[in-house]
């Protein structure tokens, strides 16, 4: 089928009146081409229902127009709408009739409009949204926040995702793969057709495989068409080497194209025991992961593909080889950046099953749409070689239930029915699954001095967190994964490190995975993965900041968890877990405030460390001070402006970590890190300056350009503290999507001109509006009060 995008051109409104006429569109309706975020420019204030959970922002309901004209060429084929996400209690409707719709947020689904178009004229499209209070404990935004395409055929057709493409085996020589198609024959005569199936490498465009095969169609039939081929040097997928096919069926009847369908995948062969753990296409991997949320920043929710192409590739520099989708199914967008960039995924189904962690969220459509959505996401991911793993949940509070042992069964084995060729997990928080054993474990571990009476799930595992190893060891904890572990492929611990090597010495065939592990914990965590082949790898919470999940003080809106920030900086986490994975030696320096010196260093679960990369602390000067080197190595020397520190052992006995004390003295901060006492590496931290101008830099990977902004001195150090108002120009062909930094205030969204930077760094997000070799024409002109303008052109 010929697919369309139909992301222009859409008119959105806060949909008020209960008694509004299905198509009369308001005045005050706003343009806007998808993808769209409407909660997003939604107010942010004080005592929203929401709270926290989402960032202080209410969502609504909003209704989305768009016309389209229908070729009379349409009649008698085949059209469709696809949407590749909507949140939430969605409804499609096709010149005034419904024809279909989707409760849940995160899966993509199709309707049927043929039916109801009026062919050779306008056609009008209206969707229904209805995103209410507390239907998500994070940032969710609402609106039709993914693509939008229109499928339309003749009366022999395959459907969106009917193509599919399957590693049967590989090896050294070559690969056997399986090309299958749904092929639909609406028509009412039977068929003789040519099925040709072209196999190209991405990128140099080589024929791998070029077939054509004579078939039979029935009337009113659908033939479920399936052949093995096996090809020659087969350049297979994995994280160093993601190398990609495109897949073409084109069906003939005579000379005549009836039908063309194109995929692109990847050749990829896994397995999965204790002895070994992952392999893939024979070859161990640990999983070096992230937890990721949907959100795309500074942009809310709206689903770029250029942004998540920036996102995997940041990831992947920074050392993760693996993302998790938490809690909720990858976008379209998220999983293509994996296949191109050699990430691997672990997909998540949902977030609850059947009882509620907030008020209105999905557990309250989970009975009746589970199936549907769960065929949904594996239809979406079927052709994506980065997708390794199905998560069927995330900590469900259920799971310890008889119905929780069935459910999980169940969602485990509709996996396998519909994708025999990955594994099923499921994020199990150990004190959760407990249920009302919870009370009777803490009880033991603490001698009855906890009160797990908390609603709040991040409130409880915070105030847990120094008790978790104990509760997580408890028999009763035990006995509920032995129940669990037949209902899917890898048990999945979330905060369970203190189980792994434990299990894996008492349970012969168990296969683990750190589904969720605290950042305190890298080294520990890394190092039971690395001498534990049970355990196939770890993901950390989090990689990347997010939206919503925060305190409920306003104006709190992004969550600054993530080893790397919302607008895409490393933080001092984030080198300090390269050197645990084994990746470098290259020491790298991070400070304490002088200010917060000797004070108890209570800042959560989810953060490494409350040092920065700033060394600039004008008004310290001689107060006590703290300063980490994380090295590989077994030896770290800290120098304060050339006089030594000393050394200090620092290396896998320290959990690569040290830690010298000092007085603040301005200048600079040299680590070197040794080995059997030879140099293998050195980093240098200085104390900047007044900020006193703005250097920019340009990424363009398509349709999006990103303008990183860094505020610096006059030597050009980054000023690391700076919160500095920024003002942005910009000439040419391409309008503002977002302008921000680390807490800069939200207005309706980031799309005003003004903003403030944070931890001396901004990102402002371009849309390019016309074709490439116009690029040049744009001059982006970023500016601050006493600072030399930064200008570049892209």
């Amino acid at each position: 089928m010929k697919k369309i995008n139909l992301n222009k051109g859409w008119k959105v409104w806060k949909d008020l009146d209960p008694f509004e006429l299905v198509f009369r569109v308001p005045r005050d309706a706003v343009r806007v081409d998808l993808p769209h975020d409407a909660m997003f420019h939604e107010e942010q204030k004080q005592g929203t229902a929401n709270g926290g959970y989402t960032g202080n922002i209410d969502a609504g309901e909003y209704k989305y127009y768009k016309r389209f004209f229908a070729p009379e060429e349409y009649r008698g084929g085949h059209v469709m709408l696809q949407f590749e996400g909507i949140y939430r209690n969605a409804g499609v409707f096709v010149n005034q009739s419904k024809v279909g719709g989707s409760a849940y947020g995160y899966t993509d689904f199709t309707v049927e409009a043929g039916d109801y178009l009026r062919y050779g004229e306008e056609n009008e499209i209206l969707v229904t949204v209805k995103c209410g209070t507390r239907s998500s404990r994070w940032y969710s935004g609402a609106g039709i926040y993914r693509d939008v395409w229109l499928f339309h055929g003749g009366e022999t057709y395959v459907k969106p995702y009917g193509l599919r493409f399957t590693t049967i085996d590989a090896d050294s020589e070559g690969a056997l793969v399986c090309v299958s198609a749904r092929i639909h024959n609406d028509g009412l005569s039977a068929k003789t057709l040519d099925l040709s199936v072209r196999v190209q490498e991405v990128g140099e465009g080589k024929t791998a495989a070029d077939q054509v095969y004579p078939v039979r169609i029935n009337s009113r039939s659908v033939l479920d068409f399936r052949k093995n081929i096996y090809i020659d040097g087969a350049k297979l997928w994995e994280e160093d080497s993601p190398n990609l096919y495109q897949i073409t069926l084109t069906i003939r009847e005579g000379e005549t194209v009836l039908d063309e369908t194109r995929v692109i995948s990847g050749i990829r062969k896994l397995s999965l025991d204790s002895r070994r753990g992952l392999r893939v296409n024979g070859k161990t991997v640990k999983l070096r992961g992230a937890c990721v949320h949907h959100d795309q920043g500074i942009l809310g929710a709206s689903a770029y593909e250029d942004y998540e192409y920036r996102r995997v590739k940041r990831l992947k520099e920074a050392g993760f080889n693996a993302i998790r989708s938490a809690h909720n199914p990858a976008s379209q967008a998220l999983l293509n950046a994996c296949d191109r960039l050699g990430m691997y995924v672990m997909d998540e189904l949902v977030d609850v099953w059947n009882k509620s962690k907030v008020s209105y969220d999905y557990a309250i459509d989970f009975e009746r749409s589970w199936e549907q959505d769960l065929r949904h996401m594996v239809d979406a991911d079927y052709n994506h070689p980065s997708v390794i793993m199905y998560s069927t949940g995330n900590e469900i509070f259920e799971i310890c239930t008889e119905k929780g042992f069935e459910t999980s069964r169940m969602l485990s084995d509709k996996f396998h029915e519909l994708d025999s060729t990955r594994y099923t997990t499921n994020g199990i928080n150990g004190a959760f699954a407990a249920g009302d054993g919870l009370a009777r474990i803490v009880d033991d571990i603490t001698h009855g001095e906890a009160d797990t009476g908390t609603g709040d799930v991040n409130v409880f595992m915070a105030a847990m967190e120094r008790d978790m190893p104990g509760i997580v060891s408890h028999p009763i904890i035990s006995g509920i994964l032995e129940k669990l572990e037949t209902t899917m492929d890898v048990l999945g611990y979330n905060y369970m490190t203190s189980r792994y090597l434990k299990d894996a010495a008492k349970y012969a065939d168990r296969v683990m995975v750190g589904t969720e592990t605290y950042p305190k914990q890298i080294a520990e965590n890394w190092d039971a993965i690395t001498r534990c082949p049970a355990v196939i790898g770890d993901f950390t919470w989090t990689g990347w900041d997010y939206l919503g999940e925060v305190s409920s003080v306003y104006p709190d809106l992004m969550n600054p968890a993530g080893d790397i920030s919302l607008i895409g900086n490393r933080r001092p986490v984030s080198y300090y877990r390269e050197i645990v994975f084994g990746l470098t030696k290259q020491p790298c320096i991070a400070v304490q405030d002088p200010a917060n010196y000797g004070i108890p260093r209570n800042f959560g679960p989810w953060c490494y460390t409350d040092c920065t990369f700033s060394y600039s602390y004008q008004g310290q000067e001689g107060k006590p001070i703290m300063i980490q080197v994380y090295a590989g190595g077994d030896t770290a020397e800290l120098f304060q402006n050339g006089k030594s520190l000393g050394k200090q052992a620092c290396g896998k006995d320290t959990a690569f970590e040290t830690q010298f004390h000092t007085v603040y003295e301005p200048g600079e901060l040299v680590a070197v890190a040794y080995e059997n006492g030879k140099e293998i590496g050195r980093a240098a931290l200085r104390t900047a300056g007044k900020p006193a101008a703005l250097e920019l830099s340009a990424e363009t990977y398509g349709t999006l350009a990103f303008i990183n902004v860094d505020v610096v001195d006059e030597q050009g150090l980054l000023t690391a503290d700076a919160s500095t108002p920024l003002h942005i120009e910009i000439e040419g062909p391409a309008h503002l999507l977002g302008f921000g930094g680390l807490r800069a205030r939200h207005r309706g969204g980031y799309e005003n001109p003004d903003t403030t930077a944070g931890e001396g760094h901004a990102l402002a997000v371009l849309r390019l509006d016309s074709s490439a070799e116009d690029y040049k024409r744009i001059t982006v002109k970023i500016s601050g009060e006493g600072l030399t303008e930064g200008k570049i052109e892209i």
